[in-house]
């Protein structure tokens, strides 16, 4: 065969293979070009010319992948991903580094990324060949010398694959869009989330720059059916709730447990991925899986080009927040990158002062080629007075009013801290073009403290009823204290092959998760258990100082052991019909010893967790879904009457994903998820311990909206209907009552418009709100609060190195209460309007 490069003319003795190969040919002519080595990437397609129908490479939109690396490498990769030719002088890109490249976008952008501040530009020979020029003037480009071409190679690639999609509406910055096309974190593979039959959604780095989020509950209001725990709750057990119920949060893909430390911080996520269900196939550490979902931060990776930013963000109260983002390749194959950040924030509830921070460095070793060794580490800090709440009498109920930035505790009590500190590592490598190896493993020591004055009242420590009449609670001296050891192991070997009309990705994985966790909780109740004092909230004083409560010996001991090993297999029919089916063969273990009590519980469960879905193309806009799952999760705490059990879960989910010209895409679902053997306390034992009994469910509707009609202009809208209830009477409620905090309807809506012309070029300007029903402190469905709305504003101004943003949030200091869960019960006051300006530098 024949190829032309420019106006010069080689023979390529290219044979017929069976799969990819290189080829080394001679130029048979002597020719002139301003080079000294050229290099073509090219493809090699068995069996002669394309279809007329095969649509143009550089228009196409096409899934990009490619890590931050030599410009050389990523170049290769980039031939083999847009499936064009693609011909540069290897000998001049020496020494040169190119950003990461990932997402959905024309080859056009992709090169106009990768080339980026590289001195090189590209043009078009053809419809499937493209070359690299130096970005000089005319004058400057006819002094290059006469070069003679001693040799060049040619690697074949890929073959093109008919029925690829053809962009007909305008293109879109994809660096800055919302709109995410793939994810990782569902399936374990690189998989378009049109064709992952669960709802799965993705927070980009933009949009979080753009609302500018102070923390990562405040970034979740922007997925449908999420309530995140209250900031001012201390970092000592994740409360973040799905679809009703309880989810987990993990980091790169490591179940966080408790998630203590400084959790809230952004500094150090590129994107946030929530996955909805049980999820208990890839994710079952800790306790084993989440029953309402789980979400997962992804950690900024070191890139090959070096670049950094510092600045620093104030605000109300007394808000400061230095930050940083280094990045500094070593060499091609060493890299590295530093984030950081530190907050000192006061409150408008009185004595509220949160410090807290977190550094994150990370090391990258890698050949540009098919391995890829990441070290990263975390070290993060808290410590702020411990938040207690409101009790519902006298904030949204009673006969007084009890001022809502009342703080609840004398004016000794110590700061309560969490810490965490991990270390992990992740290993890619490409063993061929169908295999995939992927390693990690973790090792992680956390520890936190608690001290409280806490309010008891006629319920107990939930205290939204006063022990005496008519205003007065009793008051109890506690402390908590836990410290963690974690290591865990997760590996997967990823295959993918054609099978007749079929696309097909294997994936085989096993993990394998040990958390040690010793600590002690004790309290003071006072000589006759009545407490060390009263206040009375119609006119507090906290005269009763706070003391520790006990000597502080560690008695209570906690084991947990999880490891599984899964077989995953997604299929593609006809570019129509798309499949996941899977299954888990999973162990959890908890070993419970209560030194004080004399307590010892252990659960061991060996159970098969299936997983089964399909999606089918409606049309090239429309695709219906439906999945199912199940998930266990053990019960730590609990002093069983039988032998300890796990709580099981399965999840039933069908909805419509779509995308209209990768301009107007979202999702709407219905999902039922049942909740089974939830460890309740047994009535008919004196010594009041539980059985695995309890049964609840959840049944909604969700619709997540992005809408990207123009370049600069973005819509986000989600709408969620949660119906989450008990479905027996075991837990001490009837039967129908509603699960606690989890409101009925909840929505958000965000727009955000970066302006396109010349004269206000770098400004962009958005507006949201966040509006949602009330919900019931606990789960007796006593008290309820009522809805709010909430409206925020935010306001930029960017230039290639410098950014200054504004932000307001609850523009219209809406007042109102949040449940807030604290020993099940409880209301926070809503943060009042507060607003923030951030400055930083970039290079």
């Amino acid at each position: 065969m024949k190829a032309r490069i420019n106006d010069f003319r080689y023979q390529l003795a290219v044979g017929v293979w069976h799969r990819p190969a290189v080829y080394l040919c001679y130029a048979l002519n002597g020719n002139r070009v301003g080079v000294d080595t050229w290099v073509l990437i090219g493809l090699v397609a068995a069996g002669g010319q394309l279809s007329s129908s095969q649509a143009v490479a550089a228009e196409v939109i096409r899934h990009f992948n490619i890590s931050g690396q030599s410009l050389n490498n990523a170049l290769i990769q980039f031939a083999a991903q847009a499936e064009l030719e693609l011909i540069f002088s290897a000998d001049m890109l020496r020494e040169l580094a190119s950003p990461e490249l990932r997402g959905d976008m024309s080859a056009e952008q992709a090169l106009t990324h990768l080339l980026h501040d590289s001195g090189f530009t590209y043009r078009f020979i053809d419809a499937d060949t493209v070359t690299l020029e130096r970005s000089l003037t005319a004058t400057e480009s006819s002094n290059l010398p006469p070069v003679t071409l001693d040799a060049m190679t040619v690697v074949g690639l890929k073959t093109r694959e008919a029925g690829a999609e053809i962009l007909t509406e305008p293109m879109l910055d994809e660096a800055r869009t919302y709109a995410v096309r793939h994810i990782a974190s569902a399936t374990g593979t690189d998989t378009p989330i049109k064709q992952i039959p669960q709802s799965v959604h993705a927070l980009k780095r933009p949009l979080l720059d753009d609302q500018q989020t102070i923390n990562v509950s405040e970034s979740l209001v922007n997925v449908s059916g999420i309530v995140a725990r209250n900031e001012l709750y201390s970092p000592v057990i994740e409360g973040t709730l799905i679809r009703g119920f309880r989810s987990e949060q993990l980091m790169d893909g490591f179940t966080q447990y408790y998630n203590p430390g400084d959790r809230e911080s952004t500094i150090n996520i590129e994107r946030i991925e929530v996955l909805k269900g049980s999820n208990a196939l890839l994710y079952s550490g800790g306790s084993g899986s989440p029953v309402g979902g789980v979400v997962n931060l992804l950690s900024k990776l070191p890139q090959a080009k070096a670049f950094g930013e510092a600045g620093f963000r104030i605000g109300s109260h007394s808000f400061y927040q230095p930050f940083f983002d280094v990045n500094q390749p070593l060499n091609a194959n060493i890299l590295l990158r530093m984030t950081g950040e530190y907050t000192n924030a006061r409150h408008n509830i009185d004595m509220i002062e949160t410090q807290r921070f977190n550094i994150n460095p990370a090391l990258t070793l890698t050949d540009n080629d098919k391995t890829r060794l990441t070290f990263q580490a975390k070290v993060s800090r808290w410590q702020q007075p411990e938040y207690q709440g409101l009790p519902a009498t006298g904030s949204i109920a009673g006969d007084f009013a009890t001022r809502p930035d009342l703080f609840l505790g004398p004016a000794n009590l110590p700061d309560s801290h969490s810490n965490a500190d991990a270390v992990w590592a992740s290993l890619e490598r490409s063993i061929n073009r169908s295999w995939r190896l992927n390693l990690k493993a973790r090792y992680a020591h956390s520890e936190f403290d608690e001290k409280i004055q806490t309010l008891f009242g006629s319920d107990g420590l939930v205290a939204d009823r006063p022990l005496l009449p008519a205003s007065s609670w009793a008051l109890v001296n506690a402390e908590l204290f836990q410290q963690q050891q974690e290591r865990s192991v997760l590996g997967n070997l990823q295959g993918n092959f054609k099978l007749g009309p079929s696309e097909n990705n294997l994936l085989l994985g096993a993990d394998y998760s040990r958390l040690r966790d010793a600590g002690f909780i004790e309290g003071d109740f006072g000589p006759l258990g009545l407490g060390v004092g009263t206040v009375d909230l119609r006119a507090p004083i906290f005269d009763t100082p706070y003391a520790v409560p006990g000597p502080g010996l560690e008695n209570q001991f906690i084991e947990n052991i999880t490891y599984g090993a899964y077989l995953q297999w997604q299929s593609t029919l006809y570019r129509r019909l798309h499949w996941l089916s899977g299954v888990r063969l999973g162990k959890v273990g908890i070993d419970f010893n209560n030194a004080q009590t004399g307590v010892h519980a252990k659960t061991d469960t060996l159970k098969w967790l299936p997983r089964l879905g399909g999606v089918i193309d409606l049309n090239d806009e429309v695709s219906w879904f439906v999945s199912y799952s199940e998930g266990m999760r053990g019960q730590p705490f609990v002093n069983f009457v039988d032998t300890p059990a796990p709580e099981l879960s399965n999840h039933l989910e069908t909805g419509l994903k779509f995308n209209f010209a990768n301009q107007f895409s979202g999702q709407l679902a219905l999902y039922q998820i049942e909740r089974s053997q939830v460890a309740v306390t047994d009535s008919s034992d004196f010594q009041r311990r539980s059985v695995a009994a309890g049964q609840q469910r959840s049944r909604g509707v969700e619709m997540d909206l992005l809408w990207q009609p123009v370049e600069g202009f973005s819509v986000l809208a989600n709408y969620a209907h949660t119906d989450a209830r008990f479905m027996d009477d075991e837990a001490g409620v009837a039967a129908g009552t509603r699960l606690a905090q989890v409101p009925e309807d909840a929505g958000r809506l965000w727009a955000h418009y970066r302006f396109q012309q010349d004269a206000l070029q770098g400004f962009s300007l958005g507006f949201g709100v966040y509006a949602r029903a009330g919900a019931y402190l606990s789960d007796d469905n006593r008290f309820k609060t009522a809805g709010y709305q909430s409206f925020d504003a935010a306001l930029a101004y960017e230039t290639g190195r410098f950014k200054w943003a504004a932000t307001v949030k609850n523009l219209s200091d809406e007042d109102y209460f949040q449940p807030y869960g604290y020993f099940e019960g409880r209301v926070a006051p809503g943060p009042g309007r507060a607003g923030f300006v951030s400055v930083s530098i970039k290079y």
